[in-house]
């Protein structure tokens, strides 16, 4: 049911909401109407485009450039999916981003070692 639909959708929000503010570096608010995020990662990378991609390689995180709709240094992030796979997402781009975090990290049945930083 819709009702159903919309609570699930409200709960993903709150729990995407509060892993992405617990990103250093990253601001963000509640989206109002839609089911994305428009986090500002600029003191990560201002360059939206080159964010998106490293984060699809090293990640293995899908984002859309904010440039893309006039907000560089931004990404668009979808909360439409499986909460679980999100904040997934969300803990590798911290691994990603963090370079406090391990050296290493497993993603399903595969290792990723850092190759930068």
């Amino acid at each position: 049911m819709v009702t159903d639909l919309l609570a699930s959708l409200t709960a993903t929000r709150e729990a995407v909401l509060q892993a992405l503010n617990d990103l250093d570096g990253v601001d963000v608010t509640a989206p109002q109407g839609a089911f994305y995020f428009f986090p500002d990662f600029s003191a990560h990378n201002p360059d939206s485009a080159e964010l998106a991609a490293f984060l699809l390689e090293k990640a293995w995180v899908v984002t859309v450039p904010g440039s893309a709709f006039g907000l560089e240094g931004y990404l668009r992030m979808s909360y439409a999916g499986a909460c679980e796979d999100i904040i997934e997402g969300i803990e590798r781009i911290r691994w990603a981003l963090d370079p406090a975090a391990p050296d290493e990290i497993i993603m399903g049945e595969k290792t990723f070692v850092r190759d930068w930083l």
